[in-house]
């Protein structure tokens, strides 16, 4: 059961993109641009991963599936990208997609380090990354869910975490080390697990067993403290404004304070109306609304 979708990145897209055409400057254009790529493919490794879980789990009534979770709990925050609450576990997933980016090696630290030809890149373990995340969530859970006597008597639900990688990633490691797995097959087989669970290894989990009704709860619970949050790009990015010139020095005759400054028509030129769409207006406007046409 699909509990929560993708957020839309569409909006932040579009005003990446918008940004790049008004910039002026060169210097600045390239760091929107490279804002703009890691927005686009994260979002699409998201996506791409999602279609997987998605496939798998939508129809599962014995498993449930939230998508972009963000909590902010007892002073920290963390962002997950997919969350599966099966009968055995919670698993926390982070979606990694390198799939136009280079060659990916996991390094035995588990960072990530990307190959693009002429250079490499590495970047910080999303394992650590996930276990940070996966304490705010166990606090959570532990602090606002009432559980069973029999789960919490053995100290909660099991929890599990994984590093979801693209099929179609290009990567070194002849073996995905521990914690690293590819979408399609984890969905697969985390299906089969699920489904094969016999009458005694569910007597020999039944004590840890997290029912429909406990994960359904779980679910509602982190949906509503869900705190999402879209990074406003106009205020990282200022995009100077043409700076109206003084034409004249000539002081306003109107409040006699201001100069005339050279403006354009919002609308355009409506020559039915004005000979031109430029025009002299007082440097007090608003307090003064004296024009001039040109």
């Amino acid at each position: 059961m699909i509990f929560k979708d993708i957020d839309s990145k569409d909006k932040e897209i579009n005003t990446l993109k918008l940004l790049y055409k008004q910039s002026k400057s060169e210097k600045q254009k390239q760091l929107i641009l490279k804002d703009l790529k890691t927005l686009e493919n994260g979002y699409k490794a998201e996506k791409d991963n999602a279609y997987y879980l998605d496939f798998a789990f939508k129809d599962h009534k014995r498993a449930v599936l939230l998508h972009d979770i963000r909590l902010e709990y007892n002073g920290l925050s963390a962002q997950f990208d997919h969350i599966l609450i099966t009968p055995s576990s919670i698993i926390v997933l982070e979606s990694k997609s390198f799939t136009y980016k280079g060659i990916l090696t996991i390094n035995n630290d588990t960072s990530l380090t990307i190959n693009y030809g002429k250079y490499t890149k590495t970047y910080p373990s999303p394992v650590e990354q996930n276990k940070r995340h996966l304490q705010v969530l166990k606090q959570f859970i532990n602090e606002n869910i009432e559980l069973p006597n029999r789960i919490k008597l053995l100290g909660g639900p099991d929890y599990e975490q994984k590093v979801l990688i693209h099929p179609n990633t290009n990567i070194t490691n002849t073996n995905l080390p521990e914690y690293f797995v590819r979408s399609d097959t984890f969905a697969s087989e985390r299906i089969k697990e699920i489904d094969n669970l016999s009458a005694s290894s569910i007597l020999l989990k039944a004590t840890k067993m997290i029912t429909s009704d406990i994960a359904t709860t779980i679910a509602r619970k982190l949906l509503t403290a869900h705190k999402p949050i879209e990074f406003d790009y106009t205020k990282k990015y200022k995009i100077a404004k043409e700076k109206e010139t003084i034409t004249t020095e000539q002081i306003c005759p109107r409040c006699k304070e201001g100069k005339l400054l050279k403006r354009v028509r919002k609308n355009g030129n409506n020559t039915s109306k004005y000979k031109s769409n430029e025009f002299l207006g007082c440097s007090k406007f608003p307090k003064c609304r004296y024009t001039q046409e040109l």
